[in-house]
């Protein structure tokens, strides 16, 4: 049977905000370091952003409004970011790291209280510059921490049930479901499940009424959010309508791992240390009992995350949100103490990590500052096709290049046909879609997929084999059929860590203009100049 925990009172509070201080700076500093945190998905957010406000110089786009979920990054860099989208997302993702710092150790005072608070953070820490931050998912980065504060309150309402609780759940849920859906799903599901748990219909009643009742108008507006993104708009690419991609066993095991470290490389590993712990600590009091986080509750969040793909309709780590969830359900069931040399352990893997994250980002920096080298060698309003035959060079969890073109749309208003904009729940979309080929998700991963003859035995064969004529001809096949689409359609072309192989390919419209370690930027020539240019590349 549950009891209330001792110590949340001011005294609790207190040391609470003291945490959350550490834990804020522990994983803000790096910040200070550069001009943007090197987040995967981060600069394409930027390049809608910049779309959005421009109108005019990117006919081919509408922008479908602020009123949908997923859009609360949207509307700070539409607000904010008119003085500058850099500094708003740097702005931005130190928000987001402070409410991850402030909602860890509250959500546990509250569950648990003032001394297995303190044993809980020493296994949380990694949550506050997480993995979803680190791949610039910064709603759902947002989201997860502000759901927490939203089970405090709620849990407030199943003790004592009061009107207007009820109303700041209402509207506490209405910010949650605008800033992620996701994680509104899963306080519904576990809300859902206590009210059923309840010993008796009147319980199960009056439950219902107290705690149900305030979700059900953002419950429908969840329902809409998932229409929309898994019917998607006529003409948008098939491999973006039905696609369902599981994870194996050992992946699984491995996520638990990966998708709460916010680890940019491998030397950011000693997250590793709490995933492994946490589990080990946690079951010596599995049967200790915790409203809302109960066994059932923590049971049925583990069948999810093994049940449900990792992609959905190009929901992509869909399982994986699930995770951060059960660590913060096992940390409920730590217990008031730990040995010293374990607790000395994770206090010094804590303050490595994040003397390495600051490092990390600067690394990351310099293979941005690599990528964009070429600025100066793209006109403005350039048609810029971007084919990234690598998308890291050094992250090793994330892969860090993957958006970097964006920079050039920032820069020099050039075109954007990598950004995210298939999605009618996306901030943009097309007007008319271009051909599949020549948008995500076909384009992300062409060049990647296709550097050599082998790569393409293996993805699109079924086969390793070096030396097969088969594989030749359909990797000259396939970079025939790409070009003959996208060469009409792009005046500069960028490349990164091409493969001498595929230099072969470039039509020879292009020119080179710009070389510098991986990074390679091509200008077509008038159609007069290529006729009797051959065929071999510059």
């Amino acid at each position: 049977m549950w009891t209330p925990p001792a110590g949340d009172g001011p005294d609790g509070r207190r040391l609470a905000l003291v945490i959350a201080l550490v834990l804020f700076v522990l994983g803000a500093w790096p910040l200070l370091l550069v001009d943007l945190p090197p987040f995967q998905d981060l600069p394409n957010h930027l390049a809608v952003a910049h779309i959005a406000a421009h109108p005019d110089l990117y006919p081919q786009y509408v922008f479908n409004g602020f009123f949908k979920s997923n859009a609360l990054l949207t509307l700070w860099l539409a607000t904010v970011g008119s003085h500058g989208l850099l500094g708003a997302a740097r702005i931005f993702t130190a928000i987001v790291i402070a409410l991850s710092a402030l909602a860890l150790p509250f959500f546990t005072l509250h569950f648990v209280g003032r001394a297995r608070m303190l044993v809980a953070m020493l296994f949380l820490w990694p949550l506050v510059h997480g993995f979803f931050l680190s791949m610039g998912m910064l709603n759902f980065a947002f989201a997860f921490p502000l759901s927490l504060l939203l089970l405090v309150v709620v849990d407030r309402q199943r003790q004592h049930a009061t009107f207007a609780r009820g109303l700041g759940i209402a509207l506490l849920s209405g910010v949650l479901w605008y800033a992620h859906p996701f994680p509104l799903v899963v306080v519904g599901g576990v809300i859902a499940l206590d009210v059923v748990l309840r010993a008796t219909w009147r319980e199960r009643g009056a439950a219902a009424l107290g705690l149900v009742l305030p979700l059900a108008p953002v419950g429908f507006l969840v329902v809409v959010t998932a229409f929309h993104h898994l019917f998607k708009a006529e003409g948008a690419p098939t491999s973006a309508t039905s696609a369902y991609v599981f994870l194996s066993p050992w992946e699984l095991l491995s996520h638990w791992w990966l998708d709460v470290s916010g680890a940019l490389t491998r030397w950011g590993s000693m997250t590793v240390v709490p995933a492994i712990l946490l589990p080990y600590f946690a079951w010596k009091r599995r049967r200790d009992a915790c409203p809302l986080f109960s066994k059932p509750a923590l049971a049925l969040l583990a069948a999810a995350y093994v049940g449900l793909p990792l992609m959905l309709s190009n929901w992509w780590y869909l399982d994986c949100r699930l995770v951060p969830f059960l660590w913060v359900g096992l940390a409920l069931r730590l217990p008031v103490s730990l040995p010293k040399p374990v607790a000395a352990l994770l206090v010094i893997c804590a303050l490595s990590f994040s003397a390495v994250l600051g490092v990390d980002y600067v690394r990351l920096d310099r293979d941005r500052a690599a990528f964009t080298a070429g600025m100066s060698a793209v006109p403005r309003r350039a048609t810029l096709l971007p084919l990234l035959f690598k998308h890291r060079k050094t992250s090793d969890f994330t892969a860090s290049l993957t958006h970097a073109w964006a920079y050039y749309v920032l820069e020099k208003d050039t075109s954007a046909p990598l950004v995210f904009a298939v999605e009618r729940s996306y901030p943009i979309t097309y007007r008319d879609f271009p051909p599949a080929a020549l948008i995500p998700p076909a384009l992300d991963r062409f060049a990647e997929k296709r550097g050599t003859p082998v790569e393409v035995c293996k993805t699109y064969l079924g086969a390793d084999r070096r030396d097969s004529a088969d594989c030749t001809a359909e990797w000259r096949r396939q970079w025939a059929a790409f070009w003959r689409k996208a060469e009409p359609n792009f005046s500069y072309l960028l490349t990164w860590a091409m493969p001498p192989a595929a230099r072969e390919f470039v039509p020879p419209s292009y020119r080179r203009t710009f070389a510098a370690g991986d990074l390679e930027i091509y200008a077509r020539a008038p159609a007069a100049e290529a006729k009797g240019a051959g065929t071999s590349p510059p």
